[in-house]
């Protein structure tokens, strides 16, 4: 497949060999549950997924409830959509300080890029896919986080570098991703395997 490129697909790979040993690993649903499958995931982790009404409500909720109920430091990986539906999950006080939320953001989900059809035209962007251009670090802030954001893999290694690190707040990792291109590196890869 050659070098794959700055994608919600790469992003996956680098997040996926970052997480310590030991940790317990809440995974969102919709694209991030399908991305996770894709990889070889640490044996050591603790991995759980919450699928919820339309693919996007409570996976927050549920990984905050479980980091409360767990010992182990917990790394929750989410797409945008699910996050900014379930924000209020972060509205309470005992969000442990070893909590993380890796937030994949591509303005929009791209779940149905993958099907075929006619993409990046208004209709589709309308009715098929939720567009948006929100930023999470309002919301981290707001809710006591420590926010860093990421758009490169460069940037993105060099936050994780002490992403898990002990601090005294949890943390809040916001990575962008190409809109435009996710689907075509994941359609590349689906093809390259057959």
């Amino acid at each position: 497949m050659g070098v794959i490129p700055f994608s919600d697909f790469k992003v996956f790979d680098v997040l996926l060999k970052s997480i310590p040993n030991a940790t317990q690993f809440q995974i969102g649903n919709s694209s991030a549950i399908r991305y996770a499958q894709l990889f070889d995931i640490n044996p050591t982790l603790q991995v759980f997924c919450n699928r919820g009404t339309s693919g996007i409500d409570g996976s927050t909720s549920t990984a905050i409830g479980a980091a409360l109920a767990s010992k182990k430091q917990t790394v929750f990986v989410t797409g945008d959509l699910s996050f900014f539906y379930d924000s209020n999950a972060l509205w309470n006080n005992y969000i442990p300080k070893d909590f993380r939320i890796l937030l994949i953001n591509n303005n929009g989900g791209g779940i149905f890029r993958i099907l075929p059809g006619h993409k990046n035209t208004e209709n589709f962007d309308t009715y098929f896919e939720t567009t948006h251009h929100l930023k999470a670090q309002k919301i981290g802030e707001l809710y006591g986080f420590e926010y860093e954001s990421a758009a490169n893999e460069g940037e993105l290694k060099a936050a994780l570098s002490e992403f898990y690190h002990a601090s005294d707040r949890p943390k809040l990792l916001e990575i962008f991703t190409p809109k435009n291109e996710n689907d075509d590196v994941l359609l590349k890869y689906f093809s390259y395997i057959k």
